[in-house]
């Protein structure tokens, strides 16, 4: 009996091990909530990018119609103060000219302060976001990587475990099988708990000196008066 209440010990090692694997195995992190975040920030990344170009495509042709207005403003003046024009309605007029155009540079000229902050702004804006992308990109590698190594690992380790298991299988009696399986179903998927130090491994209650002294003699299964689990000593082990 002895040998076998062993084995019971060892298949419930190799299922206990199994349930750990595969609740890892389910558990593991695929990378996919991380996908998820990296999409989100490569999204504000593009909307930045665009923000980014409408602001440095807007800022050029505000320099350029500002070099216009100034060439313009420069034209008129020379007509004006230069001998070209003597009429005094036309040299009103261009008067007129150059204060508007005095204006509208003015105007470009504080578009242009305000469209300078901007895409100064932008581009910081773009610069971390980028860092951050790459950031989750490279985590998200990692993440995958680690996915697909652990995954093979605990998959490997399950299909060992289920062939030790079969081979213990193959030796237990198969009474003391079925005693074994229906004590796991009631006993937490833990059917055989070990007498350490004369307490009970599975509730950590005292063992009778008497049910120690019978589980000695291994003539019979002898469980745990608590939690009515299997028991093995530990110096058996």
């Amino acid at each position: 009996m002895k040998e076998q209440l062993v084995l019971l010990y060892q298949l419930q090692q190799a299922d206990s091990q199994t349930e750990d694997s595969k609740a890892e195995l389910s558990g593991l992190d695929n990378g996919e909530a991380l996908a998820g975040e990296l999409e989100a920030e490569e999204a504000a990344l593009s909307e930045l990018e665009e923000r980014l170009s409408t602001a440095q495509a807007e800022l050029h042709d505000k320099q350029l119609q500002l070099q216009g207005t100034e060439d313009d403003r420069q034209d008129k003046w020379d007509q004006t103060y230069g001998g070209v024009v003597s009429d005094p309605k036309e040299l009103s007029a261009l008067e007129r000219k150059i204060e508007e155009l005095d204006r509208r540079k003015d105007k470009l000229e504080e578009d242009i302060i305000m469209l300078l902050d901007d895409v100064e702004t932008l581009q910081e804006q773009v610069g971390q976001k980028q860092a951050e992308v790459e950031r989750l990109s490279s985590r998200l590698s990692e993440v995958r990587e680690y996915f697909i190594q652990r995954s093979a690992e605990l998959s490997k380790k399950i299909e060992e475990l289920a062939e030790r298991r079969s081979e213990l299988e193959a030796q237990i009696q198969p009474g003391l099988l079925d005693d074994y399986e229906h004590a796991r179903q009631h006993g937490a998927n833990v059917a055989v708990a070990v007498v350490k130090d004369r307490a009970c491994s599975a509730c950590h209650t005292s063992v009778a000196s008497s049910l120690i002294g019978e589980l000695k003699q291994a003539t019979r299964v002898v469980r745990c008066e608590s939690c009515q689990r299997i028991l093995v000593l530990d110096e058996w082990l």
